[in-house]
């Protein structure tokens, strides 16, 4: 019985332990945001630098957005550590130097705290910088409290000066905003060649600034994350689809555990708590946001973790102009084309009368035709859960345009 009791008092006490303390050795932090990329966008495209990094550091490929997904509210959840109930960062609108929302709590200044805030208080002589692609990041700054922000015209020159300012002042901490994806998913459609073309242009320019950490000599004390606002389906993004909600995430560098599957949930005013959790720092209690700790060596998963049934990502169909919504208008016949979702294991099942797909529903094995008007409703399932359901109206008319 006290051999029993000791056990347990070791185990309480290294939980404890974990709570208490915090990684070793990172003196650094960047932050690269990487506007517009989805989960789904980033397994289908070809990012050999960022897999590189994702096989030997941690990720997750289910972080959750703010809604609605949109940049500011997601980005300055980021920066907050807590989302538009408590920052009043509800759209694209909304700018940190208006007071006209009722924090819980403010500043002198009147803003709720950022991450930059509580670095400059606890680290009164760190080296902060923000450099971005969209200038609308700036209206979610106190600019008073960085030594550098700058908004540059390309993501091109927003990366070159970001590695420029690493190698030149080795920041404590840097938060850059690249915005090309998100771009190239307005103009060409979320999941179109050009969206997953811009995906692998960027991951050059995410290797021109790790590269620029390894040229500091910050490599051995730097800890990295490559983080997005939102997704996008079709040309745009704002509501509630998987493709626009989830977002990857990866940890890189000193104290990051090596080819690690993050379990933990992660929310994006987590990230100001990573950033926080990474520099030794106390967090304020105000935060929502917590420290994605099991991405650390050393730190185990939250014992707690809801683990019955997941969300799986929602099949798609093929479309050749990337517009909303699924489906079109065809003459005389269409050809339906459903695509999984991709680095997903499961099958896709359907119908055609409208109901929603069950376990028992058909399964999608190839192309199929329709020649009347048809309602396609499809779901992913697998053993670990399935997804939600997604609709395709193929309306079919004869010659003379009238429907079938």
């Amino acid at each position: 019985m006290k051999k029993l009791a000791t056990i347990v008092f070791c185990i309480v006490s290294v939980a404890c332990q974990q709570q208490d303390r915090y990684p070793v050795g990172i003196e650094h932090v960047v932050v690269i945001g990487l506007d517009g990329l989805s989960s789904t966008g980033f397994r289908a495209s070809a990012t050999p630098f960022m897999d590189s990094m994702l096989h030997h550091g941690a990720y997750s490929y289910t972080v959750r957005c703010i809604l609605p997904t949109v940049s500011t509210p997601n980005w300055n959840a980021m920066l907050c550590g807590a989302g538009p109930e408590a920052t009043g960062a509800v759209n694209n609108d909304w700018k940190a130097s208006d007071f006209n929302f009722p924090y819980p709590v403010m500043s002198n200044d009147r803003s709720f705290p950022t991450i930059f805030r509580i670095i400059r208080e606890q680290k009164p002589e760190a080296e902060l910088g923000a450099i971005y692609h969209w200038d609308g990041f700036r209206s979610m700054l106190e600019e008073t409290l960085l030594n550098r922000s700058e908004a540059y015209p390309t993501q091109l020159e927003t990366a070159q000066q970001s590695a420029a300012y690493i190698v030149e002042k080795k920041p404590c901490f840097l938060f850059i905003q690249l915005d090309g994806i998100d771009h190239a998913g307005h103009e060409d459609g979320h999941m179109s060649p050009g969206y997953l073309k811009y995906i692998e242009e960027t991951d050059a320019h995410v290797r021109l600034i790790v590269d620029a950490v390894q040229q500091a000599g910050m490599a051995g004390s730097t800890m990295i994350m490559v983080v997005a606002d939102h997704g996008g389906l079709f040309h745009g993004h704002g509501g509630h689809s998987y493709d626009e909600l989830t977002t990857p995430v990866i940890f890189f560098g000193r104290g990051i555990k090596q080819d690690y599957p993050v379990q933990q949930q992660i929310y994006k005013y987590d990230v100001a708590a990573d950033v926080a959790f990474a520099l030794g720092l106390k967090a304020p209690q105000v935060w929502t946001g917590r420290p994605t700790r099991p991405a650390y060596a050393g730190f185990d998963e939250p014992d707690n973790l809801w683990t019955e049934r997941e969300v799986l990502p929602s099949p798609r169909f093929a479309s050749e102009t990337y517009n909303a919504p699924f489906g079109g208008e065809f003459v005389d016949r269409a050809t339906v084309v459903i695509l999984p979702p991709e680095g997903t294991e499961g099958i896709v099942r359907y119908t055609t009368d409208e109901s929603t797909p069950t376990a028992g529903s058909p399964v999608y094995e190839a192309p199929f035709t329709v020649e009347k008007t048809t309602v396609v409703n499809a779901k992913m399932f697998s053993d670990k859960g399935e997804s939600v359901k997604v609709t395709a109206v193929y309306k079919i008319t004869d010659g003379r345009g009238a429907e079938k």
